[in-house]
């Protein structure tokens, strides 16, 4: 049994404290070099022999304290509270992450949920938002609320926290951190004073921008604004001075009825000061194009009637170039995932179609022989106009140099035939379906910088090509030329490996393969074996009778790595009848010249072979019955 020394009382002075605390863990120690290790400073703690807790000695104290004390100043600058909530979301722990931290509020939280506090910010939407994070166990950052406390105190606070599961996955609550961002908040709306902006201001900038009041009227708008209106067509681009802006966006109809329901909501919560920021990005339609517009609405306050400003960008081209730049992904999946030659310019061909909004598109491909360009596959949109226009192209045909497509071939440029602009010189075939008003776009499908087809697009909507458009389009016929020319050899190659197995089957029984040690490694067809497990085998391991010659021979045209022919041999059945086969084979080398192997075909001879020996025995049997019948020196 250890004996337990008691610990001296401590002194005033904390050296004296040390020494003698260091003296009672002397005596506690009773080996030799664990007394020299102590006294030398090599050991921080040691095991109390009676409660078998560790003791730290006082330096290992010392340290223990100055790095608790620097991780506590450390997190003070990273945040000002830790919490923890328990499973049904109610606080279970608070507290500062400093000693100077001040409480969260004046009242206890704790018991209490996020939403059961004095936070005058958050509406029961917001609330519901955030127990739905909660539920789906999300993490959650910079949520800012406003809490007014017991003496009438605004202090805004921000908070993050992330969900707690234990070792069976089971989940416990959340944890987080909650920041004061009071001073913050106070500087920014010291900043945001109200200005007046003056007319002349608003006409100077060049986005379009209108001041809505608190039921959306348009309260003044600059001079892009009103351009805006008479210069695009669509829903939100036609409201003038004096009318509702949220009207328009409320009674918004058809494929546009998502975003105005989405832009309204937002220009409600701005008015209403729920937000300070609203952003949007939609499409205007119209008969000739599609107009890409990025919305801003931002809250103003104490400005008279004005609640908010909303501005637009005009983000067509980088809209433009997004989608493109998607089109030249999806052509390279539609590539990657294509079986055929003809899937791969459907689902091409109807990628580009649809990305751009043309209404059809056609290929044709040049034959080479005949020096035209022939119609191979088409896609379009289900009308009755270019089904008719279609099925018209099927059999059309192009010289070089004739109507769009030939004058692409022979060009190796693309060519654009805009709406209305029908030229004498172009066939009306190559163009569109029947009509003037729709316009064309032609381009090349190359390979090594040779021109293999041509494809030809029509639409409504087709418009100017700019640069990046004319680089989709030259990725997109390079990744589609060498496609073709690829399946092209592809299908080459699989009719040549067709015709060739055609000739071998009709040549032979069966196909084998040896490897360098003339073991059988595949046997195809029906072999002389028939159902036997041969592989791994030679020919001499197996019970086979060789005809003429023997293994020997055999076996050393093998070792020369000479081809051999008709090498027969016979197969005893178990009926006592014999069947005759008859092999042949050549040597095999890889590509560095190294021998492989043999591979060669059999054949089954067995009618021939009895026959044959038929034939001979009738023979001897004709022969016997003539000596018979004239006796020696007796002549016929």
């Amino acid at each position: 049994m250890h004996r337990v020394v008691p610990l001296p009382n401590p002194a005033p002075s904390g050296t004296d404290v040390e020494r003698g605390f260091k003296k009672a863990i002397l005596r506690l120690v009773k080996g030799g070099p664990e007394r020299l290790a102590i006294e030398a400073g090599q050991i921080d703690a040691i095991i109390d022999p009676g409660s078998g807790n560790a003791i730290l000695l006082p330096a290992a104290q010392r340290a223990l304290i100055e790095r608790k004390a620097g991780f506590r100043s450390l997190i003070g600058l990273a945040f000002d509270w830790y919490w923890e909530l328990d499973d049904r979301y109610r606080f279970v722990s608070h507290r500062g992450a400093s000693d100077d931290a001040d409480r969260f509020a004046e009242e206890s939280i704790i018991g209490k949920a996020l939403w059961d506090l004095s936070i005058d910010n958050m509406s029961e939407a917001d609330w519901r938002t955030h127990r739905q994070q909660l539920e789906w166990r999300a993490i959650f950052r910079d949520l800012e609320i406003r809490h007014v406390g017991l003496t009438g105190e605004v202090r805004y606070l921000s908070m993050s926290g992330e969900p707690i599961f234990d070792d069976r996955n089971q989940f416990k609550g959340y944890r987080g951190i909650t920041r004061d961002i009071t001073e913050r908040r106070q500087a920014e709306a010291s900043m945001q004073e109200p200005h007046r902006f003056d007319r002349a201001i608003l006409d100077a900038l060049e986005a379009p921008i209108a001041v809505l009041d608190q039921t959306g009227a348009v309260l003044t708008a600059n001079h892009a604004w009103r351009t805006l209106v008479t210069s695009h067509s669509g829903v939100g681009t036609g409201v003038a001075v004096g009318s509702n802006y949220l009207v328009v966006w409320d009674d918004a109809c058809g494929n546009e009825q998502v975003d105005g329901r989405a832009i309204a909501a937002g220009i409600r919560q701005v008015i209403a000061g729920e937000r300070a920021l609203f952003r949007y990005d939609y499409a205007c339609d119209s008969p000739i194009d599609r107009t890409w517009f990025a919305l801003s609405v931002t809250g103003i306050t104490g400005n008279g009637h004005a609640c908010a400003v909303v501005s637009y960008e005009d983000i067509t081209e980088r809209k433009r170039g997004e989608l493109l730049l998607g089109l030249e992904f999806a052509v390279a999946r539609c590539l990657a995932d294509a079986d055929t030659a003809t899937a791969a310019l459907q689902s091409v061909i109807r990628a580009i179609c649809e990305t751009q909004g043309w209404d059809c598109g056609r290929y044709f491909c040049m034959d080479q022989p005949a020096g035209v360009l022939r119609f191979i596959e088409s896609w379009g949109i289900s009308s009755p106009v270019v089904e008719q226009f279609l099925e018209k192209s099927r059999g059309m045909v192009f010289r070089p140099g004739a109507g769009l497509a030939g004058r692409v071939y022979q060009s190796a440029q693309p060519l654009w035939m805009l709406n209305g602009a029908r030229g004498a010189r172009a066939s009306s075939m190559a163009l569109a379906p029947e009509t003037s008003e729709n316009g064309a776009c032609v381009f090349p499908v190359t390979t090594d910088d040779r021109v293999i087809g041509v494809l030809a697009f029509s639409g409504s909507k087709v418009r100017d090509p700019d640069d990046r458009m004319l680089r989709a389009l030259r990725s997109i016929g390079s990744q589609l030329g060498r496609f073709l020319l690829r399946e092209q050899a592809v299908n080459a190659l699989r009719l040549s490996e067709m015709r060739f197995r055609v000739l071998t089957d009709l040549a032979s029984d069966w196909h084998w393969e040896q490897d360098c040690d003339f073991r059988l490694t595949q046997v195809v067809g029906c072999s002389a074996f028939g159902t036997a497990d041969v592989l791994g085998l030679t020919h001499w391991d197996l019970p086979l009778v060789p005809a003429d010659v023997g293994w020997a021979e055999h076996k050393s045209q093998l070792a020369a790595r000479w081809s051999f022919c008709d090498f027969e041999f016979a197969i005893v059945h178990p009926d006592g009848k014999q069947a005759y086969y008859s092999i042949s084979g050549e040597p095999v080398y890889d590509e560095a010249g190294t021998f492989t192997g043999y591979c060669g075909t059999g054949v089954d001879i067995t009618k021939r072979k009895r026959a044959e020996i038929e034939l001979r025995e009738s023979e001897a049997r004709l022969r016997a019955a003539m000596a018979g019948a004239h006796p020696a020196g007796e002549r016929p």
